[in-house]
């Protein structure tokens, strides 16, 4: 992995808690820097199409 793919995966991490994301599910599923990426779209997804409900 290089610097900027560290950088990013950090901020799709951080973000993914800041949504609500538990940090054990983070650590126990090892989650790659692809799924992270793909976890905060399709969350930020959701959260625009459907809202805070």
């Amino acid at each position: 992995m290089n610097k900027p793919e560290i950088v990013q995966m950090h901020w799709d991490i951080e973000k993914l808690l800041s949504l609500g994301m538990d940090a054990k599910f983070l650590e126990q599923a090892q989650v790659t820097p692809e799924q992270a990426r793909d976890l905060v779209k399709g969350l930020l997804y959701l959260r625009e199409r459907y809202g805070l409900q």
